[in-house]
């Protein structure tokens, strides 16, 4: 389900999604819900928010179950996920415009350990302070679940309300994706879904993270071993998506990157460097895990090969590296239900829908000089480093 960000708040809708996928009125506890599952083959239920490809995000509700053709009791397992599925969604653990206290509880205290747990991983810490002066006024600024502090004033009233407008507004898609044709699946959820009151739906807006008038530089110090340094670049006025993944690839998404075989292999400036696309900003991320004397070394590093390619472009074998590691990670992707799933929820605020073999089609065609020109339109926007407190500054010798 897709949604602006204004519909409620983040650690609202982020508890009602929680929620949603741990009771509902005919299994009113997570224990009861558990039961269901297990007796389903061990079936999954779980629920997921995050940003969308663009200016809003989406909400989550999904299953992982065995196809009927594996029933060992002829049971008609896809038809009872998907009724269980709306169970969830349609008719949820609450009464007089509340979710139940005590599931609600629950759920919002798993929210807020999720939220306390990226301390624990240093890179999605990182990602995470670093958002706050990316993407500053934007979006993006905050995760999509909300801040501890906000978790903790969410009230089960406030989550039904932010529950309401999402059945009320979002743009609904359903993905199915295995080695069934889905009509059960279809029919449970064109019955179930058929009585649902809609109001105005959310429509996907597209709207480009601002570029600085001059790149920000952010230091935060925690304990830790390392140093991370994170780089981001924009390009709001253009973006040739096929042609900035593949520069992506060439610059630090392979095991041939510039980043992996110049920064980290010939000049050993850090033990990991990548970089990843950020379609809805407009952005390019260059990670790097660094020994904090190397920091602007690095950093250095990271801008000279970026603009090797903004003056010189890649090369022929450069290019075709690149596509051939996308297209066998296209190739993969059609052998794994779930990584379907996932090509077509990226898309779900497209205003057209590809499949893999187009996809891949769009990825043949790019040219080096699509690249050399999207790389072009880069700047840098914003530099942020951690480190532990009091490691020297000094590049190593």
């Amino acid at each position: 389900m897709y949604t602006d960000f204004d519909d409620a708040s983040r650690s609202e809708l982020a508890a009602a999604a929680y929620v949603l996928a741990e009771s509902c009125k005919k299994f009113p506890t997570y224990s009861a819900l558990s039961k269901q599952l297990a007796y389903l083959y061990d079936a999954t239920l779980t629920s997921y928010i995050d940003y969308a490809w663009s200016s809003g995000r989406t909400v989550s509700l999904s299953s992982n179950f065995l196809d009927n053709s594996y029933a060992l009791g002829g049971e008609n397992l896809e038809a009872e996920i998907c009724d269980l599925l709306c169970e969830c969604l349609l008719e949820p653990n609450a009464d007089n415009g509340a979710f139940d206290e005590s599931s609600f509880n629950i759920a919002r205290a798993e929210l807020i350990d999720d939220i306390d747990s990226v301390i624990n991983d240093k890179s999605r810490y990182a990602a995470k302070q670093s958002s706050k002066t990316i993407y500053a006024g934007e979006p993006w600024e905050t995760p999509p679940v909300g801040t501890h502090e906000l978790a903790e004033k969410v009230t089960p009233k406030a989550a039904y309300n932010a529950y309401g407008k999402l059945l009320e507004n979002a743009r609904i898609s359903i993905l199915c994706s295995g080695a069934s044709d889905f009509a059960e699946a279809e029919k449970v959820f064109t019955e179930r879904l058929a009585g649902l009151e809609r109001g105005k739906v959310c429509m996907p807006r597209f709207i480009p993270s601002k570029l600085k008038a001059e790149p920000a530089v952010v230091e935060d110090a925690i304990p830790m071993e390392q140093a991370i340094l994170m780089m981001y670049f924009k390009s709001p006025k253009v973006y040739d998506r096929y042609a900035v993944f593949l520069m992506s690839m060439i610059l630090g998404g392979m095991a041939t990157s510039r980043f992996f075989t110049n920064i980290r292999e010939k000049q050993s400036l850090c033990y990991y460097c990548s970089s990843s696309p950020n379609r809805a900003a407009h952005g390019l991320c260059v990670n790097s895990g660094v020994d904090p004397r190397n920091i602007e070394r690095t950093k250095q590093a990271v801008l000279e090969e970026l603009r090797d390619i903004q003056e010189n472009g890649v090369t022929d074998e450069e290019l075709q590296n690149a596509k051939l590691n996308m297209l066998n990670i296209y190739s993969a992707t059609k052998d794994n239900p779930s990584a379907v799933v996932n090509h077509y929820y990226r898309q779900i605020a497209d205003e057209k829908t590809l499949t893999i073999e187009e996809t891949c089609e769009k990825i043949k065609a790019v040219t080096a000089g699509q690249i050399r020109d999207a790389a072009r339109e880069f700047k840098l926007d914003t530099v942020y480093t951690l480190r532990a407190p009091g490691d020297g500054e000094e590049d190593a010798e």
